[in-house]
């Protein structure tokens, strides 16, 4: 008879966690493949139509770029949490939120040169979100409640708000649930081919922006070291409340931002489904990243790639649409498995 014995490791290379990381994805996309064999379909044809519907043409090319922009955020917004260790599992809440926030502007506000107009929707959404995700850090500080459940909770309330809106003063001259047609001052500009606008500009350049704050300034370490220890930072004098209220303000800001990116660059309106789920995709963008912004960036095309495919094989093989969700499902669980062998040495031994 067999046992298992774990023994705690010291430390874990750069190397070694990749490879780790690497393998779990392999055995995640391995599981993908059991799953669509079991609907019929060779999982080798189907993983062939995921890349080549992604990657294997202009107008693949930019759709999967399109759906990264958003993914891009919201793994930001999660990411510079998790470096807190904070779990804002809100993101889509402060999306809507943050998108909500700035249709208001459109509807009712002037009509300003675009340049203008752009840079006043963007810091609302920003605001927006912040102010979403101000609630639960406010909850957490005050009395002490987990923020998990109260970002998940409240991603409801936000999506029920824009609900509100668009089946009431907002609804469309159609009498369907969305807004009318956002002006061209609203809107974000194309950039290079499809669907593809400048709010891929504005992701990456927060992407640097964010890096460069988190690793070479003092309020970048702050956020890291009451991540890493309590204790320590407390000791180091960090005002540990006030950091937290911080974080969960950019957190929000960067998921409203996500918002703004959906009704300012693809859609033009607020609607129901300006979002499939990006808020929650973003903790699986966060996660496999480390909460690095770089690999942030690359993770979000990873996922992207993997919805956009999972699209083209509901049409073409006949698929459940929900082959995308359970492949990122997969994926994620495989990646919370792997923080096993990063943390343990794992060990058969003969028992007694």
């Amino acid at each position: 008879m067999f046992k298992i014995k774990l023994e705690q490791k010291e430390r874990v290379s750069k190397k070694e966690e990749l490879i780790i990381t690497l393998s779990a994805i392999g055995i995640a996309l391995i599981l993908s493949g059991i799953f669509i064999a079991f609907n019929g379909v060779n999982p080798f044809v189907a993983l062939w139509k995921v890349i080549t519907s992604a990657l294997g043409s202009s107008y693949g090319i930019s759709e999967t770029l399109v759906k990264a922009i958003p993914l891009i955020f919201t793994g930001l917004a999660v990411g510079i949490a998790l470096n807190s260790k904070l779990w804002n599992i809100g993101a889509e809440g402060q999306l809507f939120f943050g998108a909500t926030f700035a249709t208001a502007f459109v509807i009712y506000g002037p009509v300003l040169p675009k340049p203008l107009m752009l840079t006043v929707l963007v810091i609302l959404g920003a605001v927006g979100g912040a102010l979403w995700a101000a609630i639960p850090a406010l909850l957490k500080i005050k009395f002490k409640m987990n923020e998990v459940i109260s970002t998940l909770l409240l991603n409801y309330v936000a999506i029920n708000i824009a609900d509100y809106f668009l089946f009431g003063p907002w609804k469309g001259k159609d009498n369907f649930p969305y807004t009318p047609i956002f002006p061209e001052e609203a809107r974000f500009d194309r950039i290079g081919f499809g669907r593809v606008h400048t709010g891929l500009f504005l992701a990456l350049v927060l992407v640097v922006l964010l890096y460069i704050m988190l690793y070479h300034t003092k309020i970048g370490y702050k956020l890291r070291m009451t991540g890493s220890s309590l204790k320590a930072a407390k000791y180091a004098g960090i005002n540990i409340n006030k950091t937290m209220f911080m974080v969960f303000l950019m957190s929000g800001a960067l998921a409203g931002l996500a918002g703004v990116s959906q009704i300012c660059g693809i859609e033009y309106k607020l609607h129901q489904h300006i979002s499939t789920g990006y808020g929650y995709t973003g903790i699986i963008v966060a996660w496999l990243a480390r909460s690095n912004p770089f690999i942030i960036v690359i993770f979000a095309i990873f996922l992207s790639i993997i919805l956009k495919g999972a699209a083209s094989l509901q049409i073409a093989m006949r698929l459940p649409a929900a082959v995308g969700i359970v492949m990122q499902a997969l994926i994620l669980f495989a990646i919370l498995g792997s923080e096993l062998f990063k943390n343990y040495n794992v060990k058969l031994i003969r028992g007694k």
